[in-house]
This record gives C-alpha cells, structure tokens and sequence, in this order.
C-alpha cells in the first residue's frame, strides 16, 4: 500500500491516493496510484480528485479511516496551516510531543510559575517555541483556558477521593483583599494519609473564591458551609483555625448548630450489625473526637502582642520615623542608592516595612542597625540628608528593639511550617517570650515601656495559657478564655522537642504548683488516651542508637541539659509508656515532632493518632496524640 504520509502543502487527498503531483498557478495535476488515470483540478480546490477516488470504493474506504486517523484530533489551526505553507511538518494535536509540550506550558509556566494566560498569545513566545521545537503547533489560549478548566476539575475529585479516605479534617479559614480591594474567601483542609501504613501531613486548598459584599458572620458562614457540603467533610471536621476578628468568630458559633436530627439516631443498635467490635470502637472514637471547635490563630495573635507594644511606645518615633525614611529614599532616589552600594557593596540592600506586617518592620531596622553607625551617618550628610542621621541614643534605642522582639520574630516563624507539626510550639514560645521580657525589663535602658506594654499585652491575649500553669490566678475557667484548650498542654508535652521542659525553665511558681502543673497535663493525656482502645503489650526492645542531636533554637535555649540515661519503665500500661517517653525525649535534641513518633511507632513504642491542621496563610497545626501500647 502506498505511504499514507502528508508531504507539506499537498492536500491529504492527493498525498494519499494520487503520485506525480504538480501545481502551477491555477491547475493541480496529479496520477491516480489505482488506475493510472491523470486528474486535473483548479489551483484552490480538490473535489476533482475526491470524485475520482469515489470511483475505487475500497480505496476510497481507506482513505476516510485514514483521514479520521489524522485529523479526528481537531481542526487544523492557522498557526498549523501557516507552518505547513513554509514546508514544515508540524504535530497532529494529538502526537506525544505535542501533547507533552502543552502540557509543560500549562503545569510549568502557568500553573507553577503563575504567568499570565496572555503569554500563549505573545508572537515572542510563539516564536521562543519555534525554536524550542520548529514542529509544535502553537495552541490558542482559548485551548489553555479549556484544559485548566479540566485540570481544576481533575484536581477536585482527586482531593475528594483523599478526603473520602480520611477520618478526621481540620480547616483554617481566612479572608483577604488583593490591591484592587477585591475580597477573596480562602479555605485550606489538613489530615492525615496513610501510604503503606507510613503517615503523612496533607494540605489542600478547598476553596479561594472572590466574596463580594458585606464580610459578615452568616455569610462567612454560609459560605463555610457550602464548601463543607461539596466536600462532604461537615461531620469529620475538627478544628478550625481562622484570626481575631469578630465576624470569623461568630460565623463559627452559628455554623455548627447543637440540634440534631430525628433521623440522625446514632444509638440504634441496627446500625452496628455488620461491623466488627473493633473498627464499632474504632467508628465511636473518630465521631467522639471531631470536635468542631475553633481556635484563634497564633501568629496573628503573636502581631497582635507586638502592635500592642509598639504602639504604647512613643519613644522610638523619632528614630523609626528617620529610618523608614531613609529606606523610602534608598529605592526612590539613584544618587542615594550608587553612594549606599560604593559604601557597603551592590549585594547590601535595605528592605521596606510593610504596615501591616511587623516582622518586616523589624527586618528593616535588623538591617540598619547591622550597618556601621559613623559611616552610616556620614553617607546621609554627604548626600544631604543631615536631618536623618541617629544620635548614639536613638542608635541604641534600634538596638535594644532588636533584642526585644527578635525572638517574636523567631517564634513567628517557628509557627508557620507546612509540613511540620507546630502548634506543639504555641506554649512553650508564649512561656518562653513572658520570660524573656521578663529579663530584658532589667537589660534594657531606653525601652523599658516597650517591654512592660509586650508583656502586659501577651499575659492577657493568651491568658488561657497563664491560667492553666498556675501563673495567672483569674476566676474564669481556662477554657473561656483565649488559648485556654487543652489541645495546647497535651501537645507541648507530646513533642519531645519540648515535652515538660518549659515547666522547669519558663513557669514561674513555686515547685509544688509544677508539680502539680505536670500531673494535671499527665492526667489529661491519660484520659485522651482512654477514649481509644488500649491493648496491653509489652514496648519491646528500643534501645537502639539515636540521630545525632542538633542544635536547639535560642529561644528554648534553656531548655535542653545533659543528663545522665535514667532507667526505663517497659511496662504496658499508657501511663507507663508515657512516663518512659518523658524520660526518652530528655535524650532528644532538635528532633521533628512527627519524625519521632513514626520512629517509635516502627520501634514498637508509643502508638499515637495525629490530628493537624496548618495554613498557608500563617496560621498553625494543630496536633493532638492520643497514647495507646503497641501489640
């Protein structure tokens, strides 16, 4: 059989039933393959030669398949007919290559690099990928836009199908306006997956959608609720993690009414026919423990603390007001920018303060107050900017607000992982940052109001915390009060990373209230682990070589001492398993949270279930260990 092959520019007709072609301005000519009979036709047209294939029936039969084969994959584009006019052969949109490339269009210059749709379009970009490959056919944007719609909709089900699979969810909800003033409602979904019986911390985004109108609670709330149903995750929620403000707070006080439906009768015992004893323990533990229940977000809280400080604070305006200044200058004037980098090097720069982030405001000063003072002073006068130089008081003043908050600014950032268990770290940082101001209210000189404000700021924004280890003696119940959850003492004391040392080194009371303090957190542990069901096994051998420590973050610098290996309980009771991971994780230095127990659960230690919930928009996991011993 004759080569099916298109040749550039000869119609498909031709190049598949006809040999000998040739074109003059008007006339196509070309020999039939079957009968040798020469046809001629206009320049434009080929109903000629489709007439007379026609008159080869088989022939004609093959040509139709062979013409679905080819062009079944779309309409040929121009960008395609152009291509093949200057005798090149370009893709059939079905071809590998060219699907491969489109693909990599999409997923690694739109997608992952978040350029604008309009790039398909630029003749610089289409001419970028003749290059690339002279044979890809460039596709429209409308072809783009379709195939990420498709994408998206693979994606969903592919999160639903995840979702579907897990026991319990935790969300953090936020809502932003971008430059534009336009408001968007974000909400990302946390849990936990097992792979090969291996667990894992997940994120995904659930919904960023444009929220027009009033930002009220009951429609926060609606539209909370709508998103729960499209991921059928209502009853498996557990936390939710959303900031401060009084519409997020009252949009989850009206979402998850108390009622409960005539239908929803969960003690009929019809119910639980088909299901095994252990996975009706199993069912009855998950549905106890999805709490739905809100919590305030920590790194917003912890910026709230810091505004509250800075703003009591009058006596560092002078010198942030000169050095904002200078920074505005340092990236709008070229003369100030040539002399800065002749000074200090071309890779020194100064960052700008955002208002309403205050770690940026501390990386700015961070960054003047690394420069050297005389020089500094010297560069301002010479490109007359006298009126900013700092006097030696307000110099320190800088300083001293470095050494004030830059532990703030760690503690932010310690709160902000992904895929990291953090919220283990709440209390500690809270216990850790009340004792630091409590040290710097006798180091510093010129910022003694500022500290007072700090400290006085956080003992009543996370008064909860104060309240539950004996250092705040408020008649309130802990639980009313912010950051009062016990889900904060259970996983400080889960996390060998901190475990029990903040009670030692950051709560300031007597050793009997301690003592107290750590067999209240004890107990709470134990009864968790109650509500899961307990198998008494014996721990195994675990005295196997540890990672090698490293170094500790010097905001919980005092935490960690070097002891001497204690002896360890191998008894199977929860309480004897938990006393032993207090004294294992002595031993730990610098370990991950979540690394550590899936290390122990291989090791035949502790088993434990870990709830978490994380968001991109620095909010913080929320874990929770629920202890049982391994079989």
């Amino acid at each position: 059989m004759a080569s099916a092959t298109s040749s550039p520019g000869v119609p498909q007709i031709i190049t598949f039933g006809y040999n000998a072609f040739t074109q003059s301005a008007n006339k196509r000519t070309a020999v039939c393959k079957e009968c040798g009979k020469k046809i001629q036709d206009c320049g434009s047209t080929t109903s000629n030669f489709i007439r007379h294939l026609k008159t080869h029936p088989n022939r004609f039969t093959e040509f139709t398949k062979f013409k679905k084969g080819t062009t079944g994959q779309g309409q040929i584009s121009i960008d395609s007919f152009l291509m093949q006019g200057r005798g090149v052969q370009v893709y059939h949109q079905g071809h590998p290559r060219q699907k491969a490339i489109t693909e990599s269009i999409i997923n690694d210059l739109i997608i992952s690099s978040n350029l604008p749709l309009s790039l398909i379009e630029k003749p610089s970009f289409r001419n970028f990928m003749s290059v690339v490959d002279e044979r890809y056919c460039p596709v429209s944007r409308a072809t783009v836009t379709r195939q990420l719609s498709e994408l998206a909709a693979d994606k969903e089900a592919k999160i639903k199908l995840k979702l579907e699979k897990t026991d319990t969810v935790s969300v953090t909800v936020d809502i932003w306006t971008d430059r534009t003033m336009r408001g968007f409602l974000g909400i990302t979904g946390h849990f936990m997956e097992l792979h090969n019986s291996t667990p894992s911390l997940q994120s995904v985004l659930l919904a960023c959608e444009r929220f027009t109108g009033s930002h009220t609670g009951e429609r926060i709330s609606e539209k909370f609720e709508d998103m729960c149903d499209k991921f059928n995750i209502k009853h498996k929620l557990d936390y939710i993690i959303s900031d401060n403000a009084s519409n997020m707070k009252k949009a989850f006080t009206v979402c998850f009414p108390s009622a409960k439906s005539e239908d929803d009768d969960l003690e009929n015992s019809e119910l639980w026919e088909d299901v095994n004893e252990d996975y009706q323990h199993e069912v009855e533990y998950i549905q106890s423990s999805c709490r739905k229940k809100r919590l305030q977000c920590f790194a917003h809280t912890l910026q709230l603390v810091v505004r509250d400080g800075l703003k009591e604070t009058k006596v560092l305006n002078t010198a942030m007001a000169k050095i904002t200044k200078f920074c505005s200058l340092l990236h709008s004037s070229c003369g100030l920018k040539e002399a800065f980098e002749a000074e200090y090097g071309a890779n020194r720069s100064i960052p700008s303060a955002v208002a309403t982030r205050w770690n940026s405001t501390l990386r700015l000063v961070e960054a003047v107050t690394d420069l050297d003072p005389q020089s500094l002073n010297s560069l301002l006068e010479s490109q007359g900017h006298k009126g900013l130089c700092l006097s030696a008081r307000e110099w320190g003043q800088l300083q001293e607000l470095v050494e004030v908050l830059a532990p703030f600014l760690q503690a932010t950032d310690l709160t902000q992982g992904e895929k990291v268990v953090t919220l283990s770290a709440a209390l500690p940082c809270v216990l850790s940052l009340n004792s630091h101001l409590t040290r710097m209210l006798t180091a510093t000189h010129h910022l003694v109001g500022l500290v007072k404000a700090l400290q006085t700021s956080i003992q009543r924004r996370f008064q909860g915390i104060f309240v539950n280890v004996k250092m705040d003696s408020s008649h309130d119940p802990a639980v009313h009060l912010p950051f009062g959850d016990i889900v904060y003492m259970m996983s400080a004391l889960l996390d060998p990373s901190f475990c029990l040392f903040w009670l030692e080194q950051d709560v300031e009371a007597p050793d009997e209230v301690k003592s107290e303090v750590k067999e209240m957190i004890i107990d709470l542990v134990l009864a968790e682990a109650q509500r899961v069901t307990v198998r008494h096994s014996s721990s195994g051998d675990d005295d196997q070589e540890e990672s090698p420590p490293t170094k500790t973050p010097r905001l919980f610098s005092g935490y960690r001492k070097k002891h001497t290996k204690k002896s360890m309980d191998h008894g199977s009771s929860v309480k004897a398993e938990l006393i032993r991971y207090i004294q294992v994780s002595s031993d730990e230095d610098g370990v991950d949270c979540f690394e550590f127990w899936k290390r122990q659960k291989v090791k035949g230690g502790l088993r434990f279930v870990l709830l978490v919930l994380q968001d991109r928009s620095q909010h913080q996991f929320v874990s929770v260990f629920h202890l049982t011993s391994e079989n």
